[in-house]
């Protein structure tokens, strides 16, 4: 028989015992890893534990037809067969099994022959669907992304890998600058992948405050606290069968690292106010916009977490990196809000264009030339190309990296020893390096202590120290 990454999973819903080890005895020499349920609530319970490949239903399961099972079975997995088994041949039955999607029809008692036929074909039916939706989600993915992203060397490298990643179920790490796109590789991801039928959830983990992180990602129940008026799914189930894109990964605090690793680990959740654990079947994609080895090596991030989320990595280049892209995405923008906002601009002059393609290193990358763009629409004259002076940028002029200033370099040998010189000027070079980042960051003193790799508190120290107001 067939057998792809694992062996097949089959869930065999009787209600009698004798026809459930009739048909393990059957299936049993070929390797089928075997799952029993005597019940529907057993049977939906099975499913929230494994997805099997196969099910082998009683369609008069507890004298009543088993609807509710194929229904549910559909939604959760449209591409599993479902093959029917009664006692008697009943023409309203088999047109009514037919109509509910049921693959194949056999009567009781179970012919051995019968059943491994069945399931053989119904096994390599699915397996040619999964592959046939396997290669064209690939192949709407690959044209959404260069249709999104562009067509050069550096994206088509990228498709590249995305497309042997995404079928696996590999815990994905997405690095790149913000604006590059992580969002839109990670959703590529999810619709190249096996999960592709369930819910895509997109989490900004700098968004969640530190006091309210569990409560989002795990959820919580009626009562847990004050304010917990009714039950409240968090993300991780919301993802169930589908994937959770963690963005900005690296924003999250020490403390709930810890507990977001234990999650992934498990694969199960305790909502608050509970005491049971609920597992879930979630693809895991992070995305961080700086280095996590860094922040490694700071302290500032869990090393076991960094090795739980780098199974895959994947390098999204920034704009600068792929300049041939600059000219197709910047004549896409514009024809999107000239559509959107019914103006008429003729595209953009050969100005405007080497401005947009040499003059301009792009720090926001593609997020900051759509809203260039927008904003070369609206002031581009009506029956005129874009212009140098339409694009925000031609005032402005590529930014610059910031340069701290360096300290005097006088000394007195006879005034101060050699260790006292390099001591004032050490103090004194900290002490313009901090207050130019407070300065970048607006004086937001976290954002600041991030760039600086160092903890909030260390800043708070050094700031004391050096006299910084």
């Amino acid at each position: 028989m067939n057998r792809d990454m694992h062996a097949p999973i089959v869930l065999i819903v009787d209600e009698h015992r004798e026809s459930r080890d009739t048909m393990r005895t059957i299936l049993a020499p070929d390797g089928f890893e075997i799952l029993e349920a005597d019940s529907l609530d057993s049977a939906l319970a099975a499913l929230n534990q494994k997805s099997p490949d196969i099910v082998i239903l009683d369609f008069n399961l507890g004298g009543s037809n088993a609807v509710e099972l194929v229904e549910s079975m559909r939604q959760r997995l449209p591409n599993t067969p479902v093959i029917s088994v009664t006692e008697q041949r009943d023409t309203r039955v088999l047109v009514q099994a037919m109509r509910r999607g049921i693959y194949d029809y056999l009567i009781k008692p179970i012919n051995a022959n019968d059943l491994r036929l069945s399931i053989s074909q119904a096994l390599e039916e699915k397996r040619l669907k999964d592959e046939l939706r396997l290669l064209k989600g690939q192949l709407e993915e690959r044209t959404t992304l260069f249709t999104r992203m562009g067509n050069s060397d550096k994206v088509q490298v990228l498709v590249r890998l995305l497309e042997k990643i995404a079928p696996t179920p590999f815990t994905v790490l997405i690095e790149g600058e913000s604006g590059a796109g992580k969002e839109l590789v990670a959703r590529a991801i999810h619709d190249m992948s096996k999960v592709s039928g369930g819910s895509f959830v997109a989490v900004d983990c700098g968004a969640i405050p530190e006091s309210l992180f569990e409560s989002e990602l795990f959820g919580y129940a009626k009562g847990a606290f004050t304010g917990a008026t009714a039950n409240k799914v968090g993300f991780f189930e919301a993802a169930d069968d589908g994937t959770l894109f963690l963005d900005e990964i690296c924003n999250l605090s020490y403390t709930s690292q810890q507990k977001l690793l234990r999650a992934i680990e498990e694969r199960k959740v305790q909502r608050l106010g509970t005491t049971s654990s609920r597992p879930v079947k979630v693809r895991i994609i992070a995305a961080s916009n700086r280095s996590l080895e860094k922040d490694v090596e700071n302290r500032l991030f869990r090393v076991d977490l960094l090795h739980r989320l780098k199974e895959v990595s994947v390098k999204v280049p920034a704009l600068r990196e792929r300049q041939e892209d600059i000219a197709y995405l910047a004549n896409r923008f514009l024809d999107e809000f000239k559509e959107q906002l019914g103006l008429n601009c003729t595209g953009i002059s050969r100005p405007a264009m080497a401005l947009l393609m040499n003059d301009y290193s792009w720090p926001g990358n593609v997020r900051e030339l759509r809203n260039v763009m927008r904003q070369a629409a609206l002031t581009c004259e009506d029956g005129q190309p874009v212009l140098p002076e339409h694009l925000p940028i031609a005032v402005a002029g590529p930014p610059r990296p910031s340069a701290v200033p360096e300290p005097e370099t006088s000394f007195d040998l006879e005034a101060e020893s050699l260790a006292d010189i390099i001591k004032r000027h050490s103090l004194e070079l900290e002490r313009q390096i901090i207050e130019q980042t407070l300065k970048e960051a607006n004086g937001n003193k976290v954002v600041a202590a991030k760039r600086l790799r160092i903890d909030y508190k260390t800043l708070h120290r050094k700031r004391k120290t050096l006299g910084l107001s």
